[in-house]
């Protein structure tokens, strides 16, 4: 086989885009040697939430493909994919779908649960490859501040992309306590040593069970669970979330996996106790089904005297 006229092609991630790929891009699409929109479209959607360009390359540097994905603003598991192009010569290669591939495989890395995209209705061979890519076509929403009118909307799930696991060696503790030490203002919690964090999680309590909840294999935050050895209510005693990794949905994961485990347990309830000033973590156990069964006011382990507030759940 004569492998010397194959071209190969480069797919890449680009997320600012240089002058010269710029160039090529606004002369691909709009026949203008102009970069004044590309600049402006990056400056607002990488300004006010995350973007980035899937660009597809002949050996020679040439450009061939591109397209680009854009965050939610209000949901950052959901995600945009777009102004998808291929050059006309290198049409029908197949280019498109592994542009798209790709893509899916990055935002898959940034916790992306729900990618959506907006066909032509006329566009048959765009309608096609999104069912070939799995996607389902769904009633009309917007998105941002795009303009869609007309299309038909299309989404592809890709799946819970958490995961819990069991607390057992030393160095899972000290992920524990830096889950921990950095919510430690959030959770008004008082400074614990190493010694003292080990002692009280590998003591092999069995009215408790720590976990990490990952993502893929990077822990994103603590979850413990009591009650173990009560008859009809478990708790959930702490939730500590990396704070970059808040809002990304990991305390929906957390709470529904506590109640899924103490379901399996035998447990009738499952409650949760905050501090009335922890809004977000009030709006997540209402979110998750919770309800407010009690206020006490009580010293935290920072000695601040606030109000705690006691929801639970029927599961």
């Amino acid at each position: 086989m004569d492998t010397k006229n194959i071209e190969i092609i480069t797919i890449r991630i680009s997320e600012y885009l240089s002058d010269k790929l710029a160039l090529q891009i606004s002369k691909a699409l709009w026949g203008q040697r102009d970069v004044a929109e590309l600049r402006s479209t990056l400056f607002w959607f990488k300004s006010e939430t995350d973007y980035f360009n899937v660009i597809a390359q002949s050996s020679s540097d040439d450009f061939v493909g591109r397209l680009c994905c854009i965050q939610n603003i209000d949901d950052p598991t959901l995600w945009y994919y777009g102004d998808l192009f291929v050059v006309e010569n290198h049409r029908r290669k197949h280019i498109a779908e592994k542009m798209i591939t790709t893509a899916f495989d990055v935002l898959k890395d940034k916790g992306c649960k729900t990618v959506r995209t907006y066909v032509d209705p006329q566009n048959t061979s765009s309608l096609e490859l999104q069912k070939k890519l799995g996607f389902t076509e769904k009633p009309y929403q917007t998105f941002n501040d795009l303009i869609n009118n007309g299309d038909l909307m299309f989404e592809k799930q890709f799946g819970q992309i958490y995961n819990a696991v069991t607390v057992r060696e030393k160095l899972d503790v000290k992920i524990v306590a830096n889950l921990y030490n950095r919510n430690l203002k959030a959770l008004h919690g008082d400074k614990i040593s190493y010694d003292e964090w080990c002692k009280s999680i590998l003591n092999n309590d069995t009215d408790e069970e720590n976990f990490l909840i990952c993502r893929g294999l990077m822990p994103v935050a603590w979850l413990k669970i009591n009650g173990l050895e009560n008859a009809e209510v478990g708790y959930i005693s702490m939730l500590a979330v990396e704070p970059k990794y808040q809002y990304y949905g990991v305390g929906t994961f957390a709470v529904e996996f506590a109640n899924c485990f103490l379901h399996d347990k035998g447990k009738r309830f499952v409650r949760v106790q905050t501090t009335a000033d922890n809004l977000s973590a009030i709006r997540l156990y209402k979110k998750c089904g919770f309800v407010e069964v009690s206020k006490t006011q009580d010293f935290c382990g920072d000695e601040t005297e606030l109000c705690k507030v006691m929801f639970e759940k029927h599961i």
